[in-house]
């Protein structure tokens, strides 16, 4: 999650005018995000992530909990006012959704990016996968892929949660609640077998390819860049206070930059 803000904060400094990045990752150990706004208290059973080893993490955007284990993550982040974003946040919405519905159906899953008039589903419980929104992923009107976004003046990234496995059992059994597992499904049912993460991600990046009409290259994070990350790590991811509560404690205060918190 630093490493994205990161990426972020970049788009509103020092990467301005360079053309969108693309991340894609997985998680070790398995790990539950929150949303921005979440609050912690019932989103997750401490004695079971406790006893199976899951880590707790907040992220910088929003929507409800997201259990990161068999599933690949992706994130874009870019600059507003330059192509392929220059029709404000709702376009970026769209325009990804398009990206990754094409890199999925490549993999054999039937899939739809659902438009503002046709969303039917509303959030029951803590978990994002429970609720679908303008220009998620849904397959059957089940909920497929899971994204949010956070703006930063001229900066906007988008990260979300593609499920190769996604089981109601075990999501259930995580959070400490309830999950209505006919409202969402995973790439593994769709698809008719579970791909390797490596296949996803080719598929992924085939299709953004395409869908932006460019060519990407594999890069690595700025020597800044960097260093935010690590500072944001050490500062806000660590802390307690904001994994839990989503706030910055007195601590955290005097050695985090006063942006973006």
């Amino acid at each position: 999650m630093a490493t994205d803000e990161a990426m972020l904060g970049a788009y509103d400094g020092e990467r301005r005018d360079a053309p969108p990045t693309l991340r894609i990752y997985g998680w070790r150990p398995a790990a539950i995000s929150l949303g921005r706004h979440q609050g912690a208290a019932r989103a997750y059973d401490d004695t079971v992530i406790a006893r199976e080893g899951i880590d707790v993490v907040r992220r910088p955007t929003g929507g409800g909990a997201v259990l990161h284990e068999f599933e690949r993550t992706y994130a874009v982040a870019g600059s507003f006012g330059r192509p392929p974003f220059d029709g404000g946040p709702v376009a970026v919405y769209r325009t990804i959704a398009t990206a990754i519905a094409r890199a999925l159906t490549r993999l054999g899953a039937r899939v739809a990016a659902l438009e503002p008039a046709v969303r039917t589903r509303s959030a029951r419980g803590a978990s994002c996968f429970e609720a679908i929104g303008a220009w998620e992923i849904a397959a059957g009107g089940r909920k497929l892929v899971g994204s949010a976004q956070a703006r930063r003046r001229g900066a906007v990234l988008q990260h979300g949660s593609i499920p190769i496995r996604l089981e109601a059992a075990r999501l259930a059994r995580v959070l400490g609640s309830a999950v209505d597992g006919d409202r969402f499904t995973d790439l593994e049912r769709e698809a008719g077998s579970r791909p390797a993460p490596e296949t996803l991600d080719a598929a992924l990046i085939a299709a953004f390819e395409e869908t932006f009409g460019i060519d990407l290259v594999p890069g690595r994070a700025s020597e800044r860049e960097a260093l935010c990350a690590a500072e944001l790590r050490c500062w806000k991811y660590d802390s307690i206070a904001w994994t839990r509560d989503g706030t910055i404690g007195a601590r955290e205060a005097r050695w985090g930059p006063a942006v973006g918190r």
